[in-house]
């Protein structure tokens, strides 16, 4: 116990008193319990030295992601993707490593000042003479044990769930690595793709008498289609999609301000439901024919990739469905639309 013992201080007798002889323990069991050394060291022993600090990995990693969206042409979706996870997972673990650390930090203040003050030490001798008093102390300093006895518990648990939010982090980071490794596998034939395939804009033609410009859309379509504005490449995939699978509930394609292909006219939404309900089971199964469709043409009509319940696959990819994020509802994770971007 020399090193929980204060400079130059004295140990007080205990005057062949078995009340005495039980607080001190109970403050020494109590100091133990609680003592900076006891669940930090098991903490460091579990959680081995990081060969990279994650953010500096982080930060490398998005350099890559953003050489290869700009040689790509953006749209790098399951890349993004995977990029937010782990930035929200490294949120998570830094946010349950400081509630870990200030509830270390509170613990090990409690056992610190309570044992050097001498607090629990001092009970017999104020109560000396009075058995009843020395009872109730005795039973003061035990609700006290009992009541850090959950704190060292919490501390736990808090330790628990850092290491476990550490451990999901290191993952998302793994995964976004991966993802890149993957894209930069395919740059050679990535180049031949976009040779083959020119980066369109939205056609237009000037409307009668107004000098303005109006945006050329698809027209003679089974299916009604908002924002019917996009490029040639587009509305191609639209029309022979319509054409073979059509009518849709509808087909959503320009929408002005979106940062992604909806944006420039290259994404369409070929609906198999609306209001966000989940699609029935032959509506679904209709969409699983749109989008295999779609994957088994999308050299010949110039596909950039392909989002369908909660999965993407993309051209620029090796190849296959990958499953995607869970962003929170029916549509945002794509199970009531088939979205296919073009090049």
């Amino acid at each position: 116990m020399a090193a929980l013992d204060p400079p130059g201080g004295t140990e007080r007798p205990d005057r062949g008193r078995p009340t005495a002889r039980r607080a001190r323990t109970g403050a020494l069991a109590l100091a133990l319990a609680l003592g900076v050394t006891a669940v930090p060291s098991a903490r460091a022993a579990a959680v081995p030295a990081a060969p990279e600090d994650p953010a500096a990995k982080y930060a490398k990693l998005k350099k890559r992601a953003d050489k290869l969206s700009k040689e790509y042409r953006g749209g790098l979706v399951s890349l993004e993707d995977a990029e937010k996870a782990a930035k929200e997972a490294r949120a998570a673990a830094d946010r349950a490593s400081g509630e870990y650390d200030r509830a270390r930090a509170a613990v090990a203040t409690i056992a610190s000042t309570t044992y050097m003050t001498g607090r629990y030490e001092s009970i017999p001798i104020v109560t000396d003479g009075d058995p009843q008093a020395a009872l109730r102390a005795a039973s003061g300093l035990e609700h006290i044990s009992r009541n850090n006895g959950r704190r060292v518990q919490a501390l736990r648990a808090l330790d628990a769930q850092a290491e476990q939010a550490r451990e999901k982090a290191e993952a998302k980071l793994e995964k976004v690595e991966k993802e890149i490794e993957d894209l930069e596998s395919q740059r050679e034939r990535v180049k031949k793709l976009l040779a083959k395939y020119k980066p369109e804009k939205p056609t237009t033609s000037a409307s009668s008498g107004s000098g303005s410009a109006r945006p050329d859309g698809a027209s003679g379509t089974k299916s009604p289609v908002t924002g019917n504005s996009m490029t040639a490449r587009m509305r191609t995939v639209l029309q022979e999609v319509d054409g073979k699978f059509g009518p849709f509930p509808t087909i959503g394609c320009l929408r002005p301000g979106d940062p992604q292909d909806h944006g420039s006219g290259r994404a369409c939404d070929f609906m198999e439901s609306t209001g966000g309900r989940m699609p029935s089971a032959s509506a679904s199964a209709h969409g699983d024919k749109v989008a295999q469709y779609l994957i088994d043409n999308a050299s010949r009509l110039g596909i950039k990739y392909i989002i369908w319940k909660q999965r993407i696959w993309d051209s620029r990819s090796s190849g296959g469905w990958r499953q995607m994020e869970d962003r929170g509802s029916v549509t945002q994770n794509h199970y009531d639309h088939v979205h296919v971007s073009v090049l």
